[in-house]
């Protein structure tokens, strides 16, 4: 007589069990680094938000009260004070993980970004009436400038009038 015995063995099971266990682990895996992956674009899309909010803010600050001069200070953090042609002055602070103006804080919350505190500044000659300055403050991601399109770029372009005090370059000493 022959016996046909139909069943699990022992160590078909232990097999069965070890492969469900490590599906299970690289599905938490994968569910872990989409969740990472989901915070990190968040905090980038907020610190986007940000820097387009303070450019707009410091760009129509500008354009309402009419620049008239400028002055970049490196110390321990970065100062640019606008002079006003009203005799106000306007500063924005720049610091690794912040910007301030106008009392107002807009931090960077993705984790390896940080603002250089050395921008870049440029005032240009237009014709014989006009002139552009342009201060560029990068964003790095650890400690380098991946992209442009991340960067503050505040521009600002004006008839030339007397009185005018603005750096014909900048150099920073940091």
């Amino acid at each position: 007589m022959i016996l046909n015995k139909k069943g699990v063995t022992i160590l078909e099971l232990l097999i069965s069990i070890t492969l469900v266990g490590v599906v299970v682990l690289l599905l938490l895996r994968l569910t872990i680094s989409l969740g990472n992956i989901n915070n990190d674009t968040t905090y980038a899309s907020s610190d986007e938000i940000n820097r387009t909010t303070i450019i707009k803010n410091i760009e129509t600050e500008l354009l309402k009260r009419k620049l008239k001069g400028l002055e970049i200070i490196t110390v321990n953090e970065l100062k640019i004070k606008w002079m006003m042609e009203d005799n106000t002055e306007e500063t924005l602070i720049v610091r690794e993980k912040e910007l301030e103006f106008k009392g107002e804080v807009y931090p960077l919350e993705s984790k390896e970004a940080t603002y250089q505190l050395c921008p870049s500044y440029s005032y240009t000659l237009i014709d014989n009436d006009y002139y552009e300055v342009n201060i560029t403050i990068p964003v790095l991601i650890k400690g380098v400038n991946t992209t442009e399109k991340d960067d503050i770029v505040i521009d600002y372009l004006a008839l030339i009038k007397e009185g005018n005090n603005y750096p014909d370059s900048y150099v920073c000493t940091k």
